[in-house]
């Protein structure tokens, strides 16, 4: 389908936020935590990866017909275009794709209490389908513990930080941790620790529930690959981790 760009802001260093405006009535079957491919119509890049590239929508369904992404500005042609294209650009839109996604939140509500937690788990710009999952389920599902826990390298790369502190502060079923593994240069914010995201820091901040928890875990392929096989070794079964590698990045 043809949707229509509008860039919005940056949200963190090189992390540009941009929406696409679908026709009413499309993409109804789309599921917080899920992905889109979006291609330029009418530029020819020269690059393998050619016009489109694939986003993790970080809006949620009730937000249709506007979709919200966010992405690292890696220098690649596709990306630079995303900085220079004109609001109301073409650009194409398939899916959604992928089953990176929690079960209906109404139902969640009903069956899953706190002591069967959800965690989200994300490497810098992995953080975007959390986005969509946690502005869908926190409404709806009140008896349910979500912890999120992101690592970045510094407080200036940390997606929709803000965002994300006024949810935790807004529901007290949401438990944020942010965590970088260099200061960087602006002062350390009140709430995000200097460190290592580690299984073990996962089971120590959640609890007694840790192992009873259901993980989603997304980021670059070499970080995804390394929690699924830690949390797997620290006795969590492995149909209650799911994954999402984004491809292309560290």
């Amino acid at each position: 389908m043809v949707g229509r760009f509008r860039r919005k802001a940056m949200v963190a260093e090189r992390t540009v936020s941009f929406q696409v405006e679908l026709p009413v009535g499309a993409m109804t079957d789309f599921n917080a935590g899920q992905y889109c491919y979006l291609e330029w119509p009418d530029l020819v890049f020269s690059d393998q990866k050619g016009n489109g590239r694939n986003f993790s929508i970080a809006s949620p369904p009730g937000e249709l017909p506007v979709l919200t992404f966010a992405t690292r500005l890696t220098g690649s042609d596709f990306k630079n275009a995303l900085l220079s294209r004109p609001d109301h650009s073409e650009i194409l839109v398939s899916g959604p794709y992928g089953d990176f996604s929690i079960a209906d939140c109404k139902p969640l509500s009903r069956t899953k209490t706190w002591d069967k937690p959800v965690v989200f788990v994300a490497g810098g710009i992995g953080v975007t389908p959390f986005r969509s999952m946690l502005l869908e389920a926190l409404p709806s599902c009140r008896t349910v513990s979500f912890f999120l826990f992101t690592t970045d390298h510094s407080l200036e790369e940390i997606v929709f930080r803000e965002e994300f502190e006024r949810l935790s502060r807004e529901y007290r079923n949401f438990s944020l941790h942010q965590i970088v593994t260099a200061g960087g240069s602006a002062p350390l914010h009140p709430g995000v620790e200097v460190g290592i995201l580690t299984p073990g820091k996962l089971f120590d901040t959640i609890g007694f529930n840790a192992k009873k928890g259901e993980y989603y875990i997304a980021g670059g392929p070499s970080m995804v690959g390394a929690f699924k096989s830690a949390l797997s070794r620290e006795g969590v079964p492995s149909d209650r981790i799911h994954s999402d590698p984004f491809m292309g990045y560290p």
